[in-house]
């Protein structure tokens, strides 16, 4: 745990405290929350770190701020679901293995979705999630090559996608849109996952995009059709 706090980006570990605050009940819809000054002092950050961890929370509808007056704590609707993908259906989180990490010029869909032209450098991280001592997924992630941004295996191998994202690009992620559908195992799937090739699998797609819009990675996870399950839970602003 202490690996995993050590790689979250200060602003995305203080938009993590508010929404679990807001999830809690211990700020509820109306609140105002303390002034960006504050914060920075709490966190011993900038304002301008302040205020990235703030956009997270606005893009995610938990707050919204009122020119003249503040930030406030806005309304949750129970009809938005959360995913937390770093955790099966039980609550436990996964294990993760680092199966492989590749720097080079592909010629693959994720490359044209990162609106990166032929030829363009590539990071490709693939890693195998382990839930009671068995393979339940394979993970690709897709970052473009960023010169004098290097990755640490750490991060490689524990972070969750939106972390990798946030340490390696120079602009800030604000939004990760989720695809869930149905396919099918490789042939290379199928091996790490101990299945057939061609065996139903579930496939999750996830883009982090920046304010203006920009895909900044690509992650596409193929998950056995058993052994791995999702929990959906939709949080209102009083205690759970």
């Amino acid at each position: 745990m202490k690996i995993r706090q050590n790689l979250i980006p200060v602003y995305y570990r203080l938009a993590e405290d508010i929404r679990l605050a807001i999830e809690s009940g211990k700020l509820k819809d109306g609140d105002m929350l303390p002034t960006e000054g504050q914060l920075g002092e709490n966190y011993g950050i900038s304002r301008m770190t302040v205020r990235q961890g703030l956009s997270l929370l606005a893009e995610a509808g938990l707050i919204a701020t009122v020119k003249g007056k503040g930030t406030f704590v806005t309304r949750l609707r129970l009809n938005k679901l959360v995913i937390d993908l770093h955790q099966n259906a039980d609550g436990n989180p996964f294990r993760y293995r680092l199966v492989g990490v590749k720097l080079g010029r592909e010629d693959h869909e994720a490359v044209r979705q990162l609106g990166l032209t032929a030829g363009a450098k590539v990071i490709l991280l693939k890693r195998l999630l382990y839930q009671n001592e068995q393979a339940v997924a394979v993970e690709e992630k897709w970052l473009p090559y960023l010169r004098g941004k290097p990755l640490l295996e750490t991060q490689l191998e524990y972070a969750d996608f939106p972390e990798v994202v946030a340490k390696h690009q120079d602009s800030v992620p604000v939004r990760n849109d989720a695809i869930l559908s149905v396919g099918s195992l490789s042939v290379e799937q199928a091996a790490l996952l101990g299945e057939e090739p061609g065996s139903p699998a579930l496939l999750i797609r996830q883009v982090i995009y920046s304010r203006d819009d920009q895909p900044l990675g690509i992650s596409y996870m193929v998950c056995h059709k058993e052994r791995f399950q999702l929990k959906a839970t939709s949080y209102s602003a009083i205690s759970r």
